[in-house]
Formats: C-alpha cells, structure tokens, sequence
C-alpha cells in the first residue's frame, strides 16, 4: 500500500526532471544555433524573452482550460504543443518566426508547470512538503545541469538537438499519464494583488522581478556570449552548467542562514556577493583564463539563482496565511515580467557596449537588490527570528509551486477530491 502511495510522487518527480531537462537544453541550444544563423544580440534578446512573455500569457490562460477540459487533457495537449514548437525551429530559421514559436513554448511550459506542480502539491502534506519540495528545488537544478551537458550529443547546427528536445518533452508525458491521481482542489480564502504585494513586502517584490531579469539573462544569453568569444559547445555545456552547479550547491546553506538571522541581511550580502562575482566573468576573458571564467560562472549562479527564494520567503513573511497561496501568482507573474525584460535590456547592452555587458548587467541587478535591502533595514525594525518563516521547510515550496496557484481563478468548479492522498516520506 506505502509503494502505491509513493509511486505518484516519483514518478511526477522524474516527469518533471524530463521536462525541466528538456527546456535546459532548449534554452542553450536556441542561443548556440541563433549565433550559427547571424541572428544579431537583440534579435537573440527578443527570442529569449518572448519566452517569459509566452509564460505569462499562459499563466493567464491556463486556468479557464483546466477549468474547462481537467488537468491531464491539458498537459497532453500542451506537451504535444511544445514538442511541435521547438522543431518547427528547426524547419523555418527566421528570427520572427522563433520568436513566435518561443513565445509558444512558454505558453505551454507555464501550463505543464501548473498542471504538474498542483498535482503534486496536492499529493504533499503539510508535515512532508518542505522536504519534499527541497528535493524538488534540488532535483530542477540537477536536471538543467545534465540538461546543458546534452548538447554535446549532436551538432547545434543539425536536426538532432531539437528532435531529442522534443523526444523529452514527449517522454516526460509517459509516466504522469499513467499514474491515477485526483486532480486538485485550490481554495483560497483571500486575494491579493500586486499594488498589495508592494505594500505589504517591497523588498520581496524587488528580489522576485530582479531573480527573474537576472536568470533570464544568464541562462537566455549565456550560451550566446560563450559562443561570441570562440568557446566550442562542450566548453558552452560546461560553462553554463557551472551556473546551475553553483545554484544547486549554495541553496540550501543559504536558505539556512536567511533562517537564523533578519533575512533581509541575508538578502543584502546574498545581492552584494552576487554583484562582486557577476565581475569574475569577464576578467576571466580579459585575461583569456577559461578556468577563472567556469569558476566565476559558479559563483555567479551561487550568489545569484538563491535570490527567488530569498526573496519569496521574506515576502512569506509578512503575510497572513490566509493570503500566501493568492500571493503565490503574483510572485510568479513579477519573476516572469523580470525574466522577459531582462534578456532584453542585457542583449541591447551587449550590442551597444560590448558582449561583457551580460554580467555587468547581472551585477547591477544584484546590487539594486541589495540597495533596496538596505534601505528596508533602517526603515523597518527586524522581525523577531522566531516570527520567520522556516524557508527550507515553506519557502522553497512555495517559490516552487507558485505557478500552481495560478488556477486560483478555477477553484469554484474544480471537484473535491474524493479521498486524501498522504504521503510519508522518510529522509
């Protein structure tokens, strides 16, 4: 009976792996095959960013089909969208029309998030989501790494890249397809929206849109500027996996550290630290060191990656229980309104100044942050300690099921469960 229990939860773990592996490798690749093709670093920006727009627009979207036609009919569908999305890129080579089919994939990734990241929400218990969610914060971050060291399977200038993308995202539907789980049921008690939010946490605020315009930036253009400085693909795979390496390393001692002291000083050196090693970058190409370069991408994903769940979990902070999950949507729809403009602004830098201007923008970011952070600490005395959220055991989840509280808009006609699931798990 415990193995029949466990099942779903393993089995949406390694879908989502898939699918997060899947668009690690989407995401280098676009940027490796735009610099092949010509595409100039704006175009390469707008690509990258219709991805965050599509995400949006999904995030919108999405719940009116759920509402309509049930969870799985809806990840099946997008699934099958998602894979005709990334190979028709490799069909029409036209920076418009990969712009089009970016925005596409977003769409469909934000309704596969939803759809997973509820179901299993809905399998965790209030006693097993923090550590549930911790392996899955830890799972994600591994994925996108093997997710990078993928694209030394195939050439980026052939097929084969973009047919294996679609072949995961196909192969991520087997198993959550065959599993027999309910579909959820969201209730919550009270709204609020992002003038709110701002009130309420404007540090929080601040650290989810700059966490969304920085890892957009990183990891949209990231590829592209390795391939702009003469690094072949194994060396970009390498390069960009550092990033996801150090942010997988560093998120749990710091989300330790955000426990045990005023978490806005955590944010404060966390923003400091990530300007300070955003620099390491390109005095490692100034000086032609590969080396210094590869350990600065890991600082930079280190100091940089943990800043979303920094900042959401302040943001958990002051807020009532009642308005987490409603404040769980607007958190991701800034992350995803910093994750399209950020690549953005970061590829205009880089063709006005030049090509190191990717992470002078991501240390102007992080700085901001910290800068905001300061002046929240002399203007607001600190909370008690013991009046802070756990972030291992709350943050992270809620940083890493907002995207399933967007179907809040559906919870009026969704059916109750008919039984619980409750899962122990044992660590």
């Amino acid at each position: 009976m415990f193995k029949q229990t466990l099942f779903p939860i393993w089995s949406l773990l390694f879908g989502i792996a898939i699918l997060t592996m899947a668009s690690a490798l989407q995401s280098s690749l676009i940027g490796i095959r735009a610099s092949l093709e010509n595409f100039d670093t704006t175009a390469t920006g707008l690509i990258m960013s219709a991805y965050y727009l599509g995400f949006i627009i999904g995030s919108l979207l999405v719940p009116d089909w759920v509402k309509n036609v049930g969870h799985i009919r809806v990840f099946a569908a997008v699934a099958s969208l998602a894979s005709i999305t990334i190979l028709m890129q490799s069909v029409v080579v036209n920076p418009w029309f990969w712009m089009l089919m970016r925005m596409g994939t977003g769409l469909c990734y934000a309704a596969l998030f939803i759809v997973t990241e509820s179901w299993l929400n809905d399998i965790a218990t209030n006693n097993t989501r923090g550590r549930l969610f911790s392996i899955y914060i830890i799972e994600i971050w591994a994925s996108q790494t093997l997710g990078q060291f993928l694209l030394n399977l195939s050439s980026p200038s052939g097929y084969g890249l973009f047919i294996l993308t679609s072949v995961l995202i196909s192969l991520a539907l087997v198993p959550l397809l065959l599993v027999r789980t309910p579909s959820p049921t969201i209730n919550v008690p009270e709204k609020l929206n992002i003038l709110g939010l701002i009130k309420t946490a404007p540090l929080g605020v601040t650290g989810v849109t700059i966490a969304g315009a920085t890892s957009g930036a990183l990891l949209g253009l990231g590829a592209l500027y390795a391939q702009s400085i003469g690094m072949d693909v194994i060396e970009i795979s390498l390069f960009i996996g550092a990033s996801y390496i150090g942010g997988m390393f560093l998120q749990w001692p710091i989300g330790l550290l955000s426990d045990r002291q005023d978490r806005r000083v955590t944010i404060l050196w966390v923003g400091i630290v990530g300007a300070i090693t955003a620099m390491v970058v390109p005095l490692g190409n100034n000086m032609n060191n590969q080396i210094l370069m590869m350990v600065g991408m890991f600082l930079v994903g280190a100091f940089t990656f943990p800043m979303y769940s920094l900042a959401s979990s302040h943001m958990n902070d002051q807020l009532r229980p009642e308005q987490i999950l409603s404040a769980s949507s607007g958190m991701i729809l800034l992350n995803g309104i910093g994750g399209m403009t950020g690549p953005l602004i970061a590829a205009s830098l880089m063709d006005m100044i030049r090509i190191d201007a990717l992470f002078w923008f991501v240390a102007a970011m992080n700085m901001s942050v910290a800068l905001v952070a300061i002046y929240r600490i002399h203007y607001q005395p600190a909370m008690v300690i013991e009046e802070q959220g756990d972030q291992i055991q709350v943050a992270l989840a809620v940083s890493s099921v907002a995207t399933a509280e967007m179907l809040i808009e559906a919870d009026s006609s969704i059916e109750p469960l008919e039984e619980s699931h409750e899962v122990e798990i044992k660590l």
